[in-house]
């Protein structure tokens, strides 16, 4: 009976799952050598190519929708069609979600910076906090650096992680990683640059759709799991426009106790972001706080993905 269920063909992919997880958790792939940093690299490089400075608006947003289409399908449609093909395509599936759902170095990192801002290295936070940062870093202080990488945290959980899995359960492996390189084209597009602005915006629309219902699950789990009482107080700077971002910000930073968004600088040039989520400064210790809870809600993530691939074959009688 046992073998039957761990040779169940949707059993199998219940187990490749939590495997998944689990190395992703304790191995560590370097940056290098990792797949999506060649495709960040491919997405600056053709973004210098096809999106040179004189381009109308009009130019340069429709190059921002071809370009993802014309260099990532012909890819997509060659893994696709071998996994089709291999002998055991529940392996490759899991594979591509784990090259999907990268997420512990971003966790490792909070930890470093926390432990740096502790020891009173501003320099070597900085340092450690830039590769999670859009923004500039050189002039924040131990309050704005925590709340930088508080955000960053939470909101690549929500993005990275939450995302990939819950393409993974619509549309297996392959819908992960489709999803996870669109949104780190988006990322190397990012529109709060000037240079992308609207070369990047097609994609950011794009990815805000492909977002929206698993970052809000994500977020009603993190409300779960740690404060849900703080987390229904959130506030929202008066007037402030309510994108997704302040949304997710400010439920999160409501449950945290702390206050998120705010001013920030990108390439010298000043945006105006609103103030959302508690009312406390965040302090270096609050990066261990908001950790740990992302932490619990991505436990309560995986636990709730597996019962939902195993709940169809307990009500078939399997």
């Amino acid at each position: 009976m046992l073998a039957e269920l761990f040779f169940h063909p949707q059993l199998q992919a219940v187990w490749l799952l939590l495997v998944v997880v689990m190395v992703e958790k304790l191995w560590r792939w370097p940056a290098k050598y990792h797949p999506l940093s060649f495709f960040r690299l491919l997405a600056s490089r053709m973004a210098a190519k096809v999106n040179p400075k004189g381009h109308s608006i009009g130019q340069q947003r429709l190059s921002g929708s071809l370009g993802p289409i014309v260099v990532l399908a012909p890819i997509l449609v060659c893994i696709g069609l071998f996994i089709y093909l291999a002998e055991f395509p529940a392996f490759f599936d899991a594979f591509l979600l784990f090259m999907a759902l990268t997420y512990q170095p971003v966790l490792d990192a909070l930890g470093k910076i926390q432990r740096a801002l502790d020891a009173g290295k501003k320099s070597l936070a900085r340092n450690l906090a830039q590769p999670l940062l859009l923004r500039d870093t050189e002039q924040l202080t131990s309050m704005g650096l925590s709340k930088a990488v508080i955000e960053s945290g939470l909101l690549r959980f929500y993005h990275q992680y939450a995302a990939a899995l819950f393409w993974y359960m619509l549309l297996g492996g392959l819908g992960a990683l489709t999803y996870r390189l669109l949104y780190e084209f988006s990322q190397v597009w990012n529109v709060r640059q000037a240079e992308y602005r609207y070369f990047g915006a097609p994609l950011a629309w794009a990815c805000r759709w492909l977002q929206f219902f698993p970052s809000r699950l994500s977020m009603l789990l993190l409300l779960l799991v740690h404060a849900p009482q703080k987390g229904s107080k959130a506030g929202i700077q008066q007037g402030a426009q309510r994108t997704p971002r302040v949304t997710l910000l400010a439920y999160s930073g409501a449950a945290l106790g702390i206050q998120l968004g705010g001013p920030a600088f990108y390439n010298g040039n000043k945006v105006r972001l609103p103030k959302c989520g508690g009312e406390r400064q965040a302090e270096p210790a609050d990066i261990q706080t908001a950790k740990m809870a992302i932490v619990k809600t991505q436990w309560l993530v995986i636990s709730l993905s597996l019962l939902l691939s195993t709940l169809p074959l307990f009500i078939k009688g399997i």
